[in-house]
Parts: C-alpha cells; structure tokens; sequence
C-alpha cells in the first residue's frame, strides 16, 4: 500500500467510524435518559467502560487473531473497525450528553419549518440547534479513529499511522518523515474547529438541556442494549479472559524479571508528572477564561493548546522528535523533556474534556453552607465540612486525577519515539513485546500493570478520612 492510499483508507475508515458512531451514541444516550434514576450510574458504567480499556489488552487479546486473519485482510480491518468504534462510541455519549443549551431550541426549528424559511435561514437554525453538537461529536470520533496507532499497530491495521510508524522504525530519514506527517495534520485541521467550539461554549448545561434533533424509532432500546453487551463482550470480557489465562500460566515468570519494578516506577513517575501539568494547564486556563477575556481569546488559547494534542500522538511524537534534533535543541533531545511535552499535549484535549464535563454538572448548592462549616471552630463540624467536601466535589475532583493519570500511565506509541535512553516504562516494554504475539508471560506482566493504578487508587481512598482528620486537628 501506497503513501496516499494508507492516508485515503485511513480517512474513509475514520469517517465510517465516525458517522455510525455519532448514530449509534445518540441511540445510547435516549437509552440512559429513559432509565430510572437508580440505574443511570449502571448505565453510565455499562456505556464507559470499554473506552477505558487500554489498547495493550485489546492489542494482546487481539493479536494472534489478526495474524490469523492475514489471507482475509478485509476480515480483519472489519475486526479493527469494529473495536475501535466500540471504543470511541462513548465519546460521542458523553460530548451530547455534557453540551450547554443551544440557541436555537427544538420548538424553533419546527416554527422556522412552518414558515418555509429560505434554505440559508433554515440551516442556520439547525447549526445553532443540539445539531451542531452532533457535528462536534462525529468530528471527534472522526479524529480519535484517524490517529489511533496504538491497537492499529499490533492488529497490522492498514492505515496511515501503521505505514508511517513501520517507516519510521525502518529509518525514515527525519525531513521525509516530517513532510510526509504534514498530510495527515492538514487533513484533522478541519474536524478540530467543531470541537474547539464545543469546548469554547459556555457550560449552561441543565435538566432540560437534552434533546436530540434525531427521534429514535422505538426498537432503539432493544438495539442499544445488544450493542452494549457485544461492546462489553468484545472489549472488555474477552480481553479480560485472556489475561486470566496468562496470569495462571505466567505468574511465575515474573519473579524473574527484576527490571518489572523500575519499568513500573518509570511508568507512574511519567504519569505523575503529567497530571501535573495537563491539570495545572488546565486549571489556569478555566482560571483565565472565568475572568471574561472575551470569546475571541479564549477560543485562540483554546487553539494553541489543544491543536498538538488533536493531531495524535503518532504525528505529534514525530513532530516533537524532529524538533529536538535540530541544532538549537539537540542537548535536550536525550532528556525527559521530549517526552513529558508529547505526553502533556496528548493528554491535554482529553482533561480538557473532562473538565467542561465536571464544570457541565454545576455548582452544588451546598458549596457556601460547606464553606461555613468548615470555618467552625469546632473539630467535629471541620470533620464534617471535609467529608461534605468530598461528596459533593471531592469524589469528582479524584476521579479526574484518576482517569488523566491512567491515560498517562499506559501511553505506549509516545515514550517508543521520544523516550530518552534508560527510561523503559512498563507500557512501552509491554508494547514491544506483544508484537511478537500473545505470550502467557506477557499476559501476566500486563495484568500487574493494570492493577497498579488501582492499587494506587485504593490505597489513597483508604487513607483519605484518616488524612482529612489529621488536617482538622
């Protein structure tokens, strides 16, 4: 396959993906508004959960599969197809589900019918209907499929990201290998716009504020829930099921791995350091956008942060790399300094997402009364005001952290271009192995690795009400 036929099959795939995707989630998301209120969080599970799944469990289950499949290429792009738009459905959930109030409301553009508006008039009101915030959420899916690497490189997906990263490994030269990362930039340039302004518009989100400009019939609910459960099924539970196998096959192996400790602190020491600043970054831009810089800047901010991030960690890895190889900034190019930018600027767009989402929820009503309390002078109410605190924000506070660090922790495509010599993070280790197939000992590896974040989790959960009580002492 061809330079030019890897980006057009490429850009046809992600288009696809997109466009059932966008349908498909606004069938889910009727699906969770009509549940009843004590099994939406259920739901919300049932619908997040194969996002999360990181694309060294698919890539490991998946693997031997798609070699199998190497005289049935079409099969297998099916298969790739597939998981990956499993994966980037709630996505798309999530974008319509945490949009403000649009302008033009439901009512409206029935009136503007009534009235037989020019064509102009009436596709105006639609762009400023809910249905802008269905082209924000194809635009996405359409960015997330056309820059996935990660899986596509273990699956031998054809693709602009597999031809490219097969060549840079082979020894593209750099100036090549940055004229030929600029098609891929210009051709995601367009879908980046809807989504900035998605995440530029004012978080005015109420009870009221979901409605969708697509009616699903009513066989809708009964679709939703078998796309559900094969979502689950493929993603998670036989990737799941895999990985208990390697474990009981390969437990033993990894008592004679003494590197798997350091290649685990390589990996949570990355993730630390990216939560830092893909938060900090992002909490002073709220910061700066709450004091009303006006519509125009925030949007131009919004632009220079979020564009390196949007353009895939393939593009921005190679990009960054070849910055560090000119003269001017060669001594860093053997540091951490490639890599903690390429991580932040991967992980940038999606805390950024997560943020307007938390912000969408609103302010409790409780915030001035936990204020007071916890300016009492009594211990017992300083208790209270804590664990209120927690409840109400904290819970959502934690779990931000949580799912940025997460993302950071098993970044894999990133740390194989830019990371420095001696720095051998457990994912990317990981990564380079499964290319050799799936290996029992690898199963377990990679089983450890996943269950340290939620050891990490756990045992901050277990000492949060001991710390909140030494600090009201």
């Amino acid at each position: 396959m061809s330079w030019i036929e890897a980006i057009l099959w490429s850009v046809s795939r992600a288009a696809v993906v997109a466009l059932l995707g966008t349908l498909i989630a606004t069938g889910v998301l009727r699906w969770i508004e009509a549940l009843p209120p004590a099994r939406k969080a259920w739901g919300w599970c049932s619908v997040l959960v194969p996002f999360f799944v990181p694309s060294l469990m698919t890539g490991y289950c998946y693997r031997d599969t798609s070699m199998a499949l190497v005289h049935f290429p079409w099969l297998r792009e099916f298969l790739y197809g597939l998981i990956v738009t499993m994966q980037v459905v709630p996505v798309a959930v999530v974008i319509l589900a945490f949009s403000p109030t649009p302008a033009t409301s439901a009512a409206a553009l029935y009136t503007g019918r009534l009235f037989n508006l020019k064509p102009s008039q009436q596709w105006r009101l639609i762009v400023n209907s809910r249905f802008q915030y269905h082209i924000a959420a194809f635009c996405l899916l359409f960015l997330l499929s056309f820059q996935e690497a990660d899986l596509a490189a273990l699956m031998q997906a054809s693709g602009w990201t597999e031809w490219m990263f097969t060549k840079h490994a082979a020894g593209l030269m750099l100036g090549e290998t940055m004229r030929l990362t600029l098609w891929p930039v210009l051709i995601q340039l367009p879908f980046f716009i809807p989504v900035l302004f998605w995440l530029g518009k004012d978080s005015n989100l109420n009870s009221n504020a979901i409605s969708h400009f697509f009616r699903s019939p009513k066989w809708m609910n009964g679709a939703v829930i078998l796309w559900l459960i094969a979502s689950i099924l493929t993603v998670v539970l036989v990737p799941g099921s895999q990985l208990v196998l390697g474990i009981r096959v390969g437990i033993g192996s990894l008592f004679q791995q003494p590197s798997v400790p350091r290649e685990i602190g390589d990996a949570l020491l990355i993730a630390a350091t990216t939560i830092v600043c893909a938060i900090g970054i992002t909490a002073t831009f709220r910061w700066m956008a709450f004091r009303k810089r006006g519509r125009s800047g925030t949007l131009l901010m919004l632009f220079c942060l979020l564009l390196p991030g949007l353009l895939g960690n393939l593009a921005l890895g190679l990009i960054i790399a070849g910055i560090f190889q000119t003269a001017p900034l060669q001594f860093a190019y053997d540091t951490p300094l490639p890599l903690i930018l390429g991580e932040v600027g991967v992980i940038l767009p999606k805390t950024m997402i997560l943020f307007h989402c938390v912000i969408c929820m609103g302010v409790p009503a409780s915030k001035h009364f936990i204020s007071l309390l916890g300016s009492a002078v009594g211990r017992r109410q300083r208790i209270s005001a804590a664990e209120l605190q927690w409840q109400t924000t904290g819970r959502v506070r934690f779990a931000v952290v949580t799912i940025v660090g997460f993302w950071a922790y098993f970044e894999v495509l990133l740390p194989s271009i830019l990371a420095m010599p001696g720095l051998a993070p457990v994912g990317l280790v990981l990564y380079n192995n499964l290319h050799y197939g799936r290996i029992a000992a690898l199963g377990a590896k990679l089983a450890l690795a996943l269950l340290i974040p939620f050891l990490v989790a756990l045992v901050y959960l277990l000492l949060r009400r001991f710390c909140s009580r030494f600090s009201s002492v």
